[in-house]
């Protein structure tokens, strides 16, 4: 399979159709999940309050839900929310952003899991190992197994099995697994993990492609290939490795690429 030219489809696909992505994300990266979403030619809308998710939600081609601000708010609005999705069965992304921080994490996120079908999950190798079964801490909400890549690749297939759906493990090797296939990608920029929430914005990405792939496996290869390809790109475009916001800048330009 050409995943990169998959891409490439894909890309025209999601600017021809504009599909609504409906977030319920978390509040530090708000603005960089509605523009990446917009940049690759999606319609993002950040919908928060419990009063409205449902509705939101109904109107969508797909949800996001990333759990790295919980309150009492968003533990409200995502259950009205899934219900929703789930009820048009449109394409849900579960980003589980610091399961490994408290058992109140732990605990909601769980209970997502087991209450609710999620197309994707996109995490990162330490929430990849937690929802497996192994508490791993990491560092803050961010943290890295890569060398542990074999372990990981079996976790993620595991998952996918057991909650019947794509799982998308990001990190200096990106896993994507479902039942039957697992792809690794050996791809994108050592300056990705310096900016913050790029994790959040692969989430997003996946999103916007989910309801234009064939599949949530192709939309979780392509929101990875199209954060991998960017920052490759932005990095040899950069003047200066200590440019972050100028990397973040270049990386945004060639995301359609």
């Amino acid at each position: 399979m050409d995943y990169i030219l998959q891409t490439e489809q894909l890309k025209k696909e999601v600017i021809r159709q504009r599909p609504l992505i409906h977030h319920i994300t978390n509040f530090v990266t708000t603005y960089q999940c509605a523009r990446i979403t917009a940049v690759l030619g999606a319609s993002p809308v950040m919908a928060f309050a419990a009063d409205e998710a449902a509705q939101v939600a109904a109107k969508a081609d797909a949800l996001v839900i990333n759990t790295g601000t919980l309150n009492h708010e968003f533990t409200a609005s995502v259950p009205k929310a899934l219900d929703a999705a789930s009820h048009r069965q449109i394409p849900v992304v579960l980003d589980p952003v610091g399961i490994n921080l408290s058992q109140y994490r732990r605990g909601f996120i769980h209970s997502l899991l087991k209450n609710y079908h999620f197309s994707i999950i996109r995490c990162n190798y330490v929430e990849l190992l937690n929802l497996h079964g192994e508490f791993v801490s990491g560092t803050g909400i961010d943290g890295d197994r890569s060398n542990s890549i074999e372990e990981a690749a079996r976790a993620a297939s595991e998952l996918a099995r057991t909650y019947h759906c794509t799982v998308a493990c990001t990190g200096q090797t990106d896993i994507i697994a479902d039942s039957q296939q697992t792809v690794r990608f050996d791809r994108g920029s050592a300056l990705l993990p310096k900016l913050v929430g790029t994790g959040c914005i692969v989430s997003s990405l996946i999103g916007s492609f989910a309801p234009v792939a064939p599949s949530p496996f192709d939309a979780a290869a392509s929101g990875i290939l199209t954060m991998c390809l960017a920052g490759e790109a932005a990095q040899k475009a950069l003047d200066n490795p200590n440019h972050l916001g100028s990397f973040e800048t270049l990386l945004l330009d060639h995301i359609r690429d």
